[in-house]
């Protein structure tokens, strides 16, 4: 099987919170171990400095594992200012969910339209977003964040510290699509933790130490925005505006530069063309601009198509082989063997994949990435829809969500590998997390976008919600060291990771990554990303080296 050997996930390196957050966060080294919370002495610090996590990704082999993170500079370079730009999407986007994504189109639309207090780019630096510095007490369990000076909503009035807090409610009562990634279940917006300190202060009490909370404030769940009379979308502060008579996309929603914002665009017009269910390839002969796509099919079509290019994006999506206990009272040995034969690289054709072998699981008592116990849904709830009852599951099945083609190739792949009678079954959207939590299979393929800036906060919302899982991961034992006996013949005991305990159970394997591909026409340059890979248009244009300027202003 593939060892799960160190840290990582998709989601680049991180830093601890120390003291303080200015209005630049810079990364010491990735090389510096995470320390503790520090600094002078009060809870509200004004020097102190920021320390990586090492988060370490493979290669484009998948070879040796080497820092840093692939397609973070992708469409880098000046840029020549103007011009009118179309954005399609394959996916619905409704103003009533947001600025809470339920899809990687909303994702795309909603990361321009709002922000979040703190952003983390696409190489895991935190930096201001709608708070412009943070600071800690020597505990790491209050955390101050000012408002950036003059931050203003779309129809100009000035945000505040009560706007956030309200925000906040807001958005806790709306959670995002899955409940494992709501970042509500670190923080109870509503259980008096969230205090206005004056009009651009407000201070977050947390149930326990976490010395890299603003790293959290990154999900796009925790974005800012307010509902207005004759507004049909949440009125935001990003860098994209729209106008209260701006209705749901049909199927266009043309956004404008929001002047007030510090990165505000200098493209004239930004027009997000929402075509749900459409086939990629269909839109080679109209006017876009740029598309995300993640099947390798359109890739490929895309890459001979006249005038278009498609370009990698950072790997996202972790795909996790978990099996739970009680469905292999016997032992998964066949599950996780036939996990050892497969290589994601070589055996995914749907899409683009390669061999991950690390992840990080959070361990008890630890402040960087503390625990979850998250809410948990009684086996009584199940959607009528999902009809699993008929999906026949026993300790035989492989289940996957069926709306996703690389799990589908992976489960297919290792039933196979598992040999008769093992079979795979697709479950209906949004299913899967509720039949893992009550071990309905024998088997699971679980797909798992990024969320998170940091691999460890991203495995605590899974062990959170699946309790079993996270008292496996838990239930640690002493064992002894792989080191050399000393003279005496006595090792020396160290105790077991979360990581180690659940590979050593035969209850998780990581299977591989797979990512998107953002499709280019033409010569466009001036592109950011973040943390999740998501683009970030603000600094869109035509590349100043290579662009025709006929008709840009």
């Amino acid at each position: 099987m593939s060892p799960i050997r160190s840290k990582g996930h998709p989601g680049g390196k991180s830093p601890q919170c120390l003291r303080v957050a200015g209005t630049a966060i810079s990364l010491v080294s990735l090389f510096l171990l995470l320390a503790s919370c520090g600094g002078t002495s009060g809870p509200e610090s004004s020097a102190g400095t920021l320390r990586p996590a090492i988060d370490l990704w493979p290669d484009a082999s998948g070879g040796d594992l080497t820092p840093g993170r692939q397609g973070c500079d992708i469409l880098a370079g000046p840029t020549l200012p103007g011009g009118d730009f179309i954005v399609t999407v394959t996916e619905p986007v409704r103003p009533e969910r947001a600025p809470i994504p339920h899809n990687g189109s909303e994702r795309l639309i909603f990361a321009q339209l709002y922000e979040t207090l703190v952003q983390v780019d696409c190489s895991g630096e935190a930096r201001p977003g709608l708070a412009e510095r943070w600071t800690c007490t020597e505990d790491s369990t209050v955390w101050v964040f000012t408002i950036r000076e003059g931050a203003r909503f779309w129809d100009g009035t000035r945000i505040t510290a009560d706007d956030v807090r309200r925000a906040w409610f807001e958005n806790e009562d709306c959670p995002a699509v899955s409940g494992r990634t709501s970042p509500w279940n670190w923080l109870n917006a509503r259980a008096n933790t969230v205090n206005v300190l004056d009009a651009r202060r407000l201070s977050v009490r947390l149930p326990e130490p976490h010395s890299r909370f603003p790293m959290l404030l990154a999900h796009p769940a925790t974005a800012v925005c307010v509902k207005r009379p004759g507004w049909t979308w949440p009125v935001g502060s990003g860098p994209c505006r729209l106008r209260a008579s701006d209705p749901a996309p049909m199927p266009d929603l043309a956004c404008l530069p929001n002047l007030n914002h510090p990165d505000g665009p200098t493209w004239k017009n930004l027009t997000f063309r929402v075509l749900p269910d459409a086939d990629p390839r269909d839109q080679v002969a109209t006017d876009m601009d740029l598309i995300l796509v993640r099947d390798m099919t359109s890739v490929s079509f895309f890459d001979n198509a006249p005038g278009f290019h498609p370009i990698p994006l950072p790997w996202t999506r972790l795909y996790l082989l978990i099996c739970p206990p009680e469905m292999n009272p016997h032992g998964s040995d066949r599950w996780m063997n036939a996990a050892g034969n497969m290589d994601a690289g070589r055996d995914l054709t749907s899409v683009s994949a390669i061999a991950w072998p690390e992840i990080v699981f959070p361990a008890g008592g630890n402040t960087e990435c503390p625990q979850l116990s998250g809410p948990v849904t009684g086996a009584g709830s199940a959607r009528l829809d999902w009809n699993l009852a008929s999906k026949n599951m026993d300790q035989d099945v492989i289940a996957y969500p069926g709306d996703d083609p690389g799990a589908r190739e992976m489960a297919q792949r290792l039933g196979a590998l598992a040999g008769q009678p093992a079979r795979a079954a697709p479950l209906p959207a949004g299913s899967i997390e509720f039949a893992l939590q009550w071990q309905m299979a024998g088997a699971f393929i679980l797909p798992f976008d990024q969320q998170y800036p940091t691999g460890c906060l991203q495995m605590a919302t899974l062990l959170g919600n699946a309790a079993w899982l996270q008292k496996a991961a838990l239930n640690q034992t002493e064992r002894l060291s792989d080191s050399l006996a000393s003279a005496d013949g006595y090792a020396e005991p160290e105790q077991e990771s979360p990581a180690e305990a659940l590979v050593r159970q035969g209850l998780v394997n990581p299977l591989g990554v797979s990512r998107s591909w953002l499709v280019v026409r033409g010569s466009l340059a001036g592109l950011e990303l973040a943390f999740d890979g998501t683009p970030l248009l603000a600094g869109l244009g035509a590349a100043a080296e290579t662009a025709d300027t006929e008709g840009v202003p």
